[in-house]
């Protein structure tokens, strides 16, 4: 029924179409009814949008425009087979067509995967990420849309580029022409032209979509809105007449009346007027005399960004800079909101910029030069490309006596702003004070515009060319050419002393000492009685190592007429010979101590001239260096006292650093580690690592970090101050380690959990330490036998008449005790196992470290326990109460000797050789005797990271096989044969606060046991049933996986944890730890590389 009557109604509401259809027929039918389609989809007409498809179907139903349009309005319509079946139709009547491309963009929106990608770029342009959705689009639809309203948003988004939104006006503009009608894409054209100054454009399109009802209000809502956001004035009141005769009715009418009269209203106040009138003022470059009407307009509205702003410039053009600081800081803040945020702050940050620059001028004038320093420092952070700030900065250095920096500052100054005839000026000053040679090649490099600022100077310049010349000419060592430069310019002045003096200095520089000679000659010949001439006489022939004859010159002249300069000459040459007689005696000295002939070297020493030690600080270094080596430390002490306050005066150089660090390596040895601190400071000063002292435990600290940069001197400095420090510091420690193997229940099972605490502290020239170590073991428990006993092979159960009914979990706990002490040639502890194990023990050692040449040595006593199981650690008592017998609790007494040679090069070798008693309570007796050896080769060797790769091997004897847990075994790994070869990679790297050792190895061992009883000692009845085991041998590979890391949080604590993997046969240990250490000092140095976390106290070497 709902059929019959649509086909009845439809054909009544289609004769207006059909009579306009008609009459355009008689032109273009179809592309006039595609038009249509085209009107109809962007106003949203979808009525005339099917009543055009009707026709288009009778007269064209393969065309792929028509084809194209019916797929859209079946996809608005959600009828999509119908539009997929269009589709197929489509393609095969235009398959490469652009309509085709399009409408199968239209239909891949059907897809999840199209509707995503979509929704992806949409989400990526809202997160104002626009080149990513830019990107998405391009690749979902490649310039190919499947509707207005997706273009529209595309070429929305690529407005928003930089340097694109022309393109994108040119786009959305053929796009209007494309599909007339669309009010979005209006709406669009006209907020761009808005947005790029051009409101007659904006206007008009404002205008065209003003005149469709559906676009009406926006458009009056934009046209508005944008007339609102401009300044009051008559041009905005004229805009607004415009917008009226567009509006005639309704609320888009009433909203443009009420601003209409609100202008108006304004422009007739007279308060307003002044504010129009000191705004033009601005506008035209006025600053004193906007000032009255600036003011006038303020009192009727004091929050008015425009003339806080305005008045701001007014100041500052009036010279009244802090004044116009305020009032644009008021304007910034007024104007939060606004659009004139980023003028205003601009406006500030030049303003800022000069009155620095005037406030450093100030100082700078009053000689303050660490003021004008940061006022020129300030308006440089404020405006890096205006020169004169560098130029002030330039003064400063210039006034520091530092030419080096300031002609920097100025070029960088000349190289920001090429015009600026100040720093031009600067640099043509600085070069005639260095050399005329060099000025006047700065000026014949300058462009004609700015030598025109240094004219005058030019003239002056020219007139010392030839011996400016060859003064460059022997500054690069080129002596043949400067002598010649020197002789044209001596032809113009015979007389002039000095420029012959520096004529023969070239002469003989250039392998002519005869002519230098006769030129001196010639000239005393000439000027006989000149006191200047014998003084430069004097100077050539003490410089050609000619001393004598050089004070013979000069007592020629009688004393009456010496200048000062005379005198000093005198004075030097006399005392310089006297230092090179004494330096003599010095480098003999030294050879001496060199060939450890002490006895005869402190003779020589105090044969020397009582004020030897103090003629210089290099020399007096030596001096008391050589009193240490013979043996007399006090008497260097007190050298090194008497030269520190040369040292001071002579400033930062290597001989004051070399003092310092000198000084302080005695003190250190002395135990005065204050003064030594104190000394290492200075040194770091003289040396150039810091320019003033550091006055913090933090900052002291922080400068002992190895910087790559750094001279061997400094990297020393460091290093000695990073040690000192170290040594010095007090720690505290807590460490939780945990630490698994797994093994049968009961017996060889193994957990350990240790909470160890270490206190530290300096003691002599070392570190003494008190350890705690609460160790908790468990080896699980016993699996029970049918009639509820142990039958295990543990203690006696084994036995075939024992009755084992206790002790079925096995585990201990205590807590041990350990002092000790630390330095690099000795340490030493003394503790025990822990109290409350079954067995406790007194354990310790003593090692000696010193070197034989480039060997390292190391000698090892020690008694320590053997912790790799409960039973060889704590100790157990037999579960049979017919035994009652307590054993385990084994510890290897004996000796080690350790090899090392490593010279901080790629290669590295290590040995180790040790023999060991091993005993323990009611355990038989055993011996084992160790070889170990290692090559290790560095991939990397940097100061903060090191990659090694190695490879080590290992040589075990043990006397008895005593690895069961039965009574009177040990239950400690005990092969009488064990050979291992493994290749370990290490990998370490440290940060400012992060330290890192991740390191692993592969392995191949094999080993060999013998027979042993189970019941190696007599127990009487306990143990006669005692049956031997049977000898064994097994290989196999294995791998070892260790990380640790480290965290400084502060200054005081670090974090740090680790974990370590073995695996091999039988035997698949796991071990992690973390732990957390207090520096009561505070540490910034570097970090330990690798990471030093504490080790359990079972676990000493």
């Amino acid at each position: 029924m709902k059929r019959s009557l649509l086909s009845l109604i439809l054909p009544v509401l289609l004769l207006p179409l059909s009579s306009t259809v008609t009459a355009a027929e008689q032109v273009q039918p179809i592309e006039w009814l595609l038009q249509q389609v085209r009107i109809g989809e962007a106003t949203n007409k979808y009525d005339l949008v099917s009543a055009s498809l009707y026709r288009l179907e009778k007269i064209a139903p393969e065309d792929p425009q028509v084809l194209a349009a019916q797929i859209r309005l079946a996809l608005r319509q959600g009828q999509q087979e119908k539009a997929r079946q269009l589709m197929v139709t489509l393609k095969a009547v235009s398959p490469d067509s652009l309509v085709t491309r399009q409408t199968e963009a239209s239909l891949l929106l059907l897809s999840d995967a199209g509707r995503q990608q979509l929704q992806q770029a949409r989400l990526l342009a809202t997160a104002g990420r626009l080149a990513e959705a830019r990107a998405l689009y391009d690749r979902q639809f490649n310039g190919i849309f499947p509707s207005s309203e997706i273009a529209l948003e595309y070429w929305r988004l690529v407005a928003r580029l930089p340097g694109e939104e022309t393109r994108a006006l040119a786009e959305l503009s053929a796009l209007d022409q494309q599909a007339p009608g669309n009010i979005n894409v209006r709406m669009a054209i006209a907020q761009m032209e808005l947005s790029r100054n051009n409101p007659a454009a904006a206007v008009k399109q404002l205008q065209a979509v003003a005149a469709d009802p559906a676009g009406e209000m926006q458009a009056a809502q934009l046209w508005l809105s944008s007339i609102k956001s401009q300044p009051v004035t008559a041009q905005s009141v004229a805009q607004l007449k415009v917008y009226l005769d567009t509006f005639t009715h309704d609320k888009p009418q009433s909203d443009g009346v009420a601003e209409l009269t609100r202008q108006q209203k304004m422009l007739a106040d007279p308060a307003y007027q002044q504010r129009l009138r000191g705004l033009a003022m601005i506008e035209q470059g006025e600053g004193t005399a906007a000032i009255p009407a600036l003011r006038a307009a303020l009192k009727a509205a004091p929050d008015d960004p425009d003339l806080l702003g305005a008045m701001g410039q007014a100041l500052a053009r009036a010279d009244n800079r802090e004044a116009a600081n305020d009032y644009l800081q008021r304007a910034i803040a007024a104007d939060a909101q606004g659009t004139d945020i980023g003028k205003w702050r601009s406006l500030l940050q030049s303003n800022q910029y000069w009155l620095a620059i005037a406030q450093g001028d100030k100082a700078l004038t009053a000689g303050d030069l660490s003021q004008a320093s940061r006022q020129y420092q300030l308006a440089h952070s404020l405006d890096n490309q205006d020169g004169y700030a560098l130029i002030g900065q330039g003064d400063v250095a210039q006034a520091r006596k530092d030419p080096a920096t300031a002609e920097e500052l100025y070029r960088q100054a000349l190289r920001s702003d090429p015009g600026n005839a100040t720093a031009v000026q600067r640099l043509a000053a600085l070069y005639q004070q260095q050399s005329p040679q060099k000025a006047l090649a700065f000026i014949n490099g300058l462009s004609a515009a700015q030598k025109s600022s240094v004219s005058a100077t030019l003239a002056s310049l020219r007139s010392n060319a030839l011996s400016g010349e060859g003064d460059q000419l022997a500054e690069a060592g080129n002596w043949p050419q400067a002598a010649e430069k020197y002789r044209l310019a001596q032809q113009a002045a015979p007389q002039d002393i000095w420029l012959n003096y520096r004529l023969a200095g070239a002469l003989r520089r250039a392998g002519q000492p005869q002519a230098a000679d006769e030129r001196m000659q010639a000239m005393a010949r000439q000027q006989p009685d000149e006191p200047a001439q014998v003084y430069a006489n004097a100077l050539y022939l003490s410089g050609s190592d000619r001393a004598d004859a050089a004070l013979a010159q000069l007592h020629a002249l009688p004393k009456a007429k010496w200048d000062r300069n005379m005198q000093d000459l005198a004075d030097r040459l006399e005392n310089d010979r006297k230092q090179a007689q004494a330096e003599a005696r010095l480098d003999e000295v030294e050879a001496l101590v060199a060939r450890n002939q002490l006895n005869t070297a402190h003779t020589k020493l105090g044969a020397l001239p009582a004020d030897f030690s103090l003629q210089s600080v290099n020399s007096g270094r030596r001096v008391a260096n050589a009193w240490l080596a013979a043996g007399e430390p006090q008497q260097a002490a007190t050298i090194y006292q008497q030269l520190k306050p040369l040292a001071a005066r002579e400033g930062p150089s290597q001989s004051s650093s070399l003092l310092y660090r000198d000084a302080a390596r005695l003190e250190t040895l002395q135990q005065q580690p204050q003064a030594a601190r104190a000394d290492y400071a200075r040194a770091m000063v003289a040396s150039g690592i810091t320019p003033v002292q550091p006055d913090s435990n933090e900052e002291y600290t922080r400068l002992t970090r190895n910087d790559g940069r750094d001279d061997w001197l400094k990297r020393g400095i460091r290093s000695d101050a990073a040690d000192l420090y170290r040594q010095q510091e007090t720690t505290l420690t807590l460490e939780e380690d945990y630490s698994r193997n797994k093994g049968t229940g009961g017996i060889s099972d193994f957990t350990a959990h240790t909470t160890m605490i270490e206190a530290e502290a300096p003691f002599s020239v070392g570190k003494g330490f008190f350890r705690l170590d609460n160790v908790d073991l468990s080896a699980g428990s016993f699996l029970r036998s049918s009639t509820g006993t142990i039958d295990e092979n543990f203690g006696t159960c084994a036995s075939a008449d024992a009755v084992c009914n206790r002790d079925f979990r096995q585990h201990q706990n205590g807590t041990s005790v350990g002092l000790g002490y630390r330095s690099d040639r000795w340490s030493a502890d003394l503790g025990s196992t822990p109290l409350g194990f079954a067995v406790t023990n007194w354990v310790g050692g003593l090692t000696w470290n010193t070197d034989l040449q480039d060997l390292g040595v190391s000698l090892t006593a020690s008694r320590r326990p053997i912790s790799s199981s409960l039973l060889s650690y704590a100790g157990a008592r037999d579960p049979n109460p017919a035994s009652g017998k307590t054993w385990g609790g084994v510890v290897a007494t004996g000796g080690a000797l350790g090899l090392s040679y490593d010279q901080g090069k790629a290669n590295g070798i290590w040995a180790s050789l040790s023999a060991h008693q091993i005993t323990g309570e009611n355990v038989a007796d055993n011996s084992r005797e160790r070889i170990m050896a290692g090559y290790y080769y560095k991939l990397i060797n940097e100061d903060n990271r090191r990659a090694t790769i190695g490879l080590n091997g290992m040589v075990w004897h043990y006397a008895h096989d005593l690895s069961d847990y039965s009574l009177g075994q040990g239950g400690y790994y005990s092969p009488q044969r064990y050979n291992s070869i493994a290749v370990p990679v290490t990998w370490r790297q440290r940060t400012e606060n992060w330290s890192y050792d991740l390191a692993g190895s592969v392995s191949w061992s094999h080993s060999e046991t013998r027979a042993e009883s189970r019941y190696p000692l007599d127990f009487g009845s306990l143990t006669r049933d005692n049956p031997k085991s049977s000898d064994s041998s097994s290989s196999g590979f294995g791998y070892t996986l260790r990380a640790l890391v480290e965290r400084r949080l502060t200054s005081h604590w670090t974090l740090g944890m680790g974990i370590d993997i073995q695996q091999a046969k039988d035997y698949t240990p796991s071990h992690g730890l973390i732990y957390a250490r207090y520096s009561m000092a505070g540490w910034e140095g570097d970090l330990n590389m690798p990471p030093e976390p504490l080790t359990p106290y079972a676990d000493f070497d």
